[in-house]
């Protein structure tokens, strides 16, 4: 039989292991706020630590910005978010898609946005989402989205714009069209005012950088393939190696940059792509996955980055 103080012992031995349990969960679950784990990732007990942090922080959901002049099908990729029980609280036609705080303020109510069949992006939207990205929200960019814009000025169109790499505008008040940008007083040729386009009048929107792309073209490629390169990444472990994309007849070539990370290529008409392509941005800013080809087409690649990103 223990003696008293034996006792006192171990019920003071046990005391503290309890508390040291619920300050190293209470930390993992700031660790995953704050993402700099993911607790699923934490072996044996990361489905249930994850099952915690919901019940404290409530299930995140997923919004989706859309078009219908873009690759891509977002209402099969809706549902299929719904039938994974991860129900996209809003869809957002990008038309309805306003420049401004208020669109910002919407996007960081999600830690994911997924931008799909949207070809047609101005670049005030494009500066709005590179706030979001900045400001620490994740994105799944698909294909050749947000690679058309269009400048106008009192009503008329005087720039058609293509790509991410979005230039100032400069615009002659007297004949209505796109001139080259001078600082002499006596030209006609003047930009645009600061506060046009969202206050996008007077700003470059590199948004190429921060997706760490650049647009090509569109390329025809009848059932195209997948092939994982890096096994590795976290975005592609446990993923089979090769996909046909039955459905898919064109994908989206792009050249990424050297800081980037190729998850996957993809072989369309014997000839290979950049087919998936993760940006980890720096700091506190948010991370981005390209999708050169409808993202739905591979739900075994997909559904596990967005279970992820969606934290």
């Amino acid at each position: 039989m223990p003696q008293p103080d034996q006792s006192n012992y171990q019920a003071k031995m046990i005391v503290n292991m309890v508390v040291v349990v619920f300050l190293v969960i209470g930390l993992l679950m700031v660790m995953q706020y704050f993402n700099f784990i993911y607790l699923r990732d934490v072996p044996v007990m990361g489905g249930w630590l994850m099952g915690i942090y919901e019940r404290i922080f409530g299930v995140p959901q997923v919004l989706m910005l859309h078009g219908d002049d873009s690759m891509g099908d977002w209402v099969a990729l809706r549902d299929r978010l719904s039938a994974n029980m991860m129900f996209a609280s809003q869809d957002l036609d990008a038309r309805e898609f306003d420049s401004g705080s208020g669109i910002i303020s919407l996007l960081k109510q999600y830690a994911l946005v997924i931008v799909e069949d949207v070809k047609t992006l101005d670049k005030d939207k494009l500066a709005s989402i590179d706030e979001y990205v900045r400001g620490g929200g994740n994105l799944i960019w698909v294909g050749d989205a947000g690679t058309v814009g269009t400048v106008e000025y009192e009503g008329f169109v005087i720039k058609n714009q293509t790509g991410w790499l979005r230039p100032i505008v400069c615009v002659d008040k007297f004949a209505m069209t796109a001139c080259n940008c001078t600082m002499n007083a006596s030209s006609n040729c003047k930009f645009l005012p600061a506060d046009h386009g969202g206050g996008t009048g007077q700003k470059q929107i590199e948004f190429n950088n921060l997706l760490g792309l650049t647009y090509i073209e569109n390329v025809p490629g009848i059932a195209p393939q997948i092939r994982i390169v890096d096994r590795n990444h976290w975005a592609a472990v446990g993923i089979k190696r090769t996909f046909i994309l039955a459905n898919v007849t064109s994908i989206t070539s792009v050249a990424n940059a050297m800081e980037t990370a190729l998850v996957a290529n993809v072989n369309a008409s014997n000839k290979l792509y950049p087919g998936i392509i993760v940006n980890d941005l720096p700091g506190t800013w948010g991370n981005i996955v390209y999708f050169a080809y409808p993202a739905e087409e591979t739900p075994e690649i997909l559904m596990p980055i967005i279970e992820r990103l969606r934290y």
